[in-house]
């Protein structure tokens, strides 16, 4: 289509399409992720862009709850950055935005705290990059976390992509549409080895793909 139609077409495929995300749009039961066992994917981005906690709890379909901060300073030059209206999210409380220029993971050890208090996690999935600072200050404010270290190589990623996909074709997740996680899921993309797994690459993202990730990392701990 590009060469010979001379239509502007993307050269990497986005994960899944906006058509079978949007089937998914049913609002989330907020009393199900405190009746039933939660299970959460944490992705620690850098201190200045989005962090991003997914909760997943599961009655006749998967109940998608996300949660993500990021620096208040430097919002609006971050949201021109990388074209997404972060300021207004954040107006909105779909993002939290903590105070400084970058995220305090003290500050944020609490915030998780707070959100899953009262909640029965069952798994915490997270990536082991930057997490023994959080790790940290959990500790120093007694928080234990049923914690699973979770890799984001083909190994972890391709069996956790496979069932998400799955579960959105079935339309089997509620996810609200919530409007950063769906930005995250549009900015998608999988890189692909010679045996045919995926894993998701921020690398060809076009954009912030934070909460895709955590996504992604929820179900495969799930």
């Amino acid at each position: 289509r590009n060469l010979v139609l001379n239509q502007r077409v993307e050269m990497v495929n986005p994960f899944i399409s906006r058509g079978i995300w949007l089937l998914n749009s049913q609002e989330p039961d907020e009393s199900v992720f405190y009746e039933e066992p939660v299970y959460v994917g944490l992705d620690l981005s850098a201190k200045t862009d989005l962090t991003a906690m997914v909760m997943l709890a599961f009655r006749e379909r998967w109940h998608v709850k996300p949660i993500l901060w990021t620096p208040e300073k430097g919002l609006r030059e971050r949201a021109k950055r990388d074209r997404a209206p972060y300021d207004i999210w954040a107006n909105d409380g779909l993002i939290r935005a903590l105070p400084g220029a970058s995220v305090d993971y003290e500050v944020l050890a609490r915030e998780i705290a707070d959100a899953l208090d009262g909640c029965n996690v069952a798994a915490v999935a997270f990536d082991r990059w930057r997490f023994d600072l959080l790790k940290k200050e959990l500790d120093e404010i007694g928080v234990e976390l049923p914690l699973h270290p979770f890799g984001q190589g083909f190994k972890d990623m391709a069996p956790a992509l496979e069932t998400l996909e799955t579960l959105l074709m079935n339309e089997q997740i509620a996810h609200g549409a919530h409007p950063v996680l769906t930005m995250c899921m549009a900015n998608a993309r999988v890189e692909t080895d010679a045996a045919g797994n995926r894993k998701l690459n921020k690398a060809k993202a076009t954009g912030r793909i934070d909460a895709a990730v955590a996504l992604a990392m929820a179900v495969g701990v799930a």
